[in-house]
């Protein structure tokens, strides 16, 4: 695992990450009306801007989630919560990201999503399932931990198809049938210190790395189903994706160098 361009293949995804749809999309209409890249160029500065210095941010977490959903599991975010802090200095409350899924029944999977990055693997693990069980699990209600999360996604959708977000919120409406189809699903990331790579000045080989994480790789499953059984999250679909890195450290401090934003710690 090569962290540093791991972290730069995320800070090429925060525009998509951080700035909605709408403003993207007017961004690119008018740098082709001007012939000018400066409104996609502003993006990218607000996008690093959003970003919290603080040494201990999960932001570079749910950077990584995002680019995971989207790229590889092929499910959409549908809602820029960045844009929605009243401080760079704080983080956002709620999930870590909120994805959609259509399904072939007609139905939709709503995802949320949790990430963790920490030294420790088993604490990661348990840690990210923790925080996602009652996004998962809480009853429906206006009580529920989903149920401020609901509401943005019903006021910030992030598309810019009016006939998408008339659906999407026909799924969040309690009180119309479409409700019923709505699954709740969870999509969860821990990244995590491996000892299956070498010193940094020693060269591995790529297949021996590999040996090394599938050796490793029975260890955090049996602490995934432990703490699924735990949480009672036994029923509900979940993405879960394990992470191993030379450092988590390392890829968090250089992720917050890349941005150009402070270290308070």
């Amino acid at each position: 695992m090569r962290v540093k361009p791991l972290a730069d293949y995320l800070l090429d995804q925060i525009i998509d990450y951080a700035i909605p749809r709408p403003t993207i999309e007017e961004a690119y209409k008018k740098a082709d009306e001007t012939g000018s890249m400066a409104a996609i160029s502003h993006l990218h500065e607000r996008a690093r801007g959003l970003f919290t210095g603080l040494a201990k941010s999960g932001e570079g977490g749910e950077l990584l989630l995002f680019a995971m959903a989207e790229a590889v599991f092929g499910i959409t975010q549908i809602i820029c919560k960045m844009t929605l802090k009243t401080s760079t200095s704080m983080h956002y409350h709620g999930a870590d990201g909120v994805y959609a899924e259509a399904r072939d029944d007609g139905g939709l999977n709503l995802y949320w999503g949790e990430s963790k990055i920490y030294g420790d693997a088993s604490a990661a693990i348990r840690n990210c399932l923790e925080s996602l069980a009652p996004f998962l699990r809480d009853p429906e209600g206006s009580d529920a931990t989903r149920s401020q999360d609901i509401l943005l996604v019903n006021e910030f959708a992030n598309f810019t198809d009016e006939r998408l977000i008339a659906a999407l919120k026909r799924f969040l409406d309690p009180n119309d049938p479409s409700s019923l189809e709505l699954r709740h699903c969870g999509f969860a990331l821990s990244a995590f210190d491996s000892e299956a790579y070498p010193a940094a000045d020693v060269e591995g080989k790529a297949t021996e790395i590999a040996e090394a994480i599938t050796a490793e790789l029975a260890t955090w499953v049996g602490v995934a189903n432990h703490r699924i059984g735990h949480e009672e999250l036994e029923n509900f679909d979940i993405h879960f994706i394990c992470v191993p890195l030379p450092s988590a450290q390392e890829f968090r401090a250089y992720f917050l160098k890349i941005l150009g934003v402070r270290d308070d710690a």
